[in-house]
C-alpha cells in the first residue's frame, strides 16, 4: 500500500513539472532588421555645384527624426531635423538643404520609427556621387 502511495505521489510531481514547464513561453528571437532605404542625387537646378538628395524608404512606412549625412571629404556630418515626419514606404522624397557636389560616398544616417509598432531604429546607406 505504501509503495502505491509513492509511485502515486511520483506520478503526480512528474505530471506537474510537465505542465509547469510547458506553459512557459520562450522569448522570442526573431529580430526585425533596420528599415532600408535608396538614394539618389541630381545637380541642384538653382546651382550646378550643389547637389539635391532623393530618398525612398523601400521597406517601412516611418517617422524620421533625423537624418545625418557625411560627405565624401569626412569634413563632418551634417545634421537634418526632420521634425517626425512620416515617410511613406515607395515615396520618393527630396532632401530640403542641397549640399556642396563633392564626388565620391556620401553616407547618411536614419534615425525613427516604424510607424506600424513604434519600434526606433537607426539605419545607414551610402550613395556613391560619380561624374565631372
Amino acid at each position: 500500500m505504501k509503495r502505491q502511495h509513492i509511485l502515486y505521489a511520483i506520478g503526480i510531481l512528474l505530471l506537474s513539472e510537465i505542465f509547469i514547464f510547458s506553459a512557459c513561453k520562450k522569448k522570442s528571437t526573431e529580430t526585425v532588421s533596420n528599415p532600408s532605404f535608396t538614394l539618389s542625387a541630381t545637380p541642384d537646378p538653382n546651382n550646378a555645384e550643389n547637389l539635391v538628395f532623393y530618398l525612398d524608404c523601400t521597406t517601412d512606412n516611418v517617422k524620421m527624426t533625423r537624418i545625418d549625412i557625411k560627405d565624401p571629404l569626412n569634413s563632418g556630418i551634417t545634421p537634418i531635423d526632420m521634425q517626425s515626419a512620416n515617410m511613406l514606404k515607395g515615396t520618393i522624397y527630396e532632401l530640403d538643404e542641397s549640399f556642396t557636389k563633392e564626388l565620391g560616398t556620401w553616407t547618411f544616417t536614419f534615425t525613427g520609427n516604424r510607424i506600424s509598432d513604434n519600434s526606433a531604429f537607426v539605419s545607414t546607406a551610402t550613395l556613391n556621387v560619380s561624374g565631372k
